[in-house]
């Protein structure tokens, strides 16, 4: 199907068919909006819709927090002797790498893409949640603290994608 038949919900964003009457993604009633002007409602409603997903930015989101991880979780703690990320402490860190990362990749990803921050953190999560688990010798958390962490952590990220978006779309007019 090529780029300009498909027909984009107004809804959810997704691309159709020209010839459904109905959007496969969320069901709601579809028409050619290519011939008529949004209104001030719908230009809103839109406003905050992902246009697309580019794995380009998952790959971007999880370097970045890779990058970051490296140096919360594996250089302080070389530099700094105090600094022990194990347990609690260092799930918190994570989530607070993840959220500034969220909020960096959102800025700079042109577009909205929000989502990406959130599946590169998904991603993060597992070799995070085996680093924290490898270095802990006092404060190990059980398997459900780990799994609900990486999923705060997650949702954290997520929402650090959308500031980082509100970020972009104010700098950027």
């Amino acid at each position: 199907m090529a780029a300009a038949n498909e027909i984009i919900c107004t809804i959810c964003g997704a691309k159709n068919d020209p010839s459904a009457e109905r959007c496969t993604a969320c069901g709601a009633k579809i028409e050619d909006l290519s011939s008529r002007e949004l209104t001030a409602e719908e230009q809103a409603a839109r406003r905050y819709q992902q246009d697309s997903f580019e794995w380009k930015w998952v790959a971007i989101a999880f370097l970045i927090y890779a990058t970051l991880q490296g140096i919360a979780l594996v250089a302080l703690p070389m530099v700094i002797e105090a600094y022990d990320p194990q347990g609690l402490p260092g799930l918190l860190i994570s989530a607070g790498v993840w959220f500034v990362g969220g909020i960096l990749v959102g800025w700079i990803s042109p577009g909205k893409t929000f989502i990406e921050p959130a599946v590169g953190a998904l991603i993060a999560v597992v070799p995070t949640l085996l680093w924290l688990n490898h270095i802990a010798d006092v404060y190990e958390l059980s398997l459900l603290a780990n799994i609900t962490g990486g999923m705060i952590g997650v949702m954290v990220t997520l929402l650090g994608g959308f500031i980082g978006e509100k970020i972009q779309m104010s700098t950027r007019g």
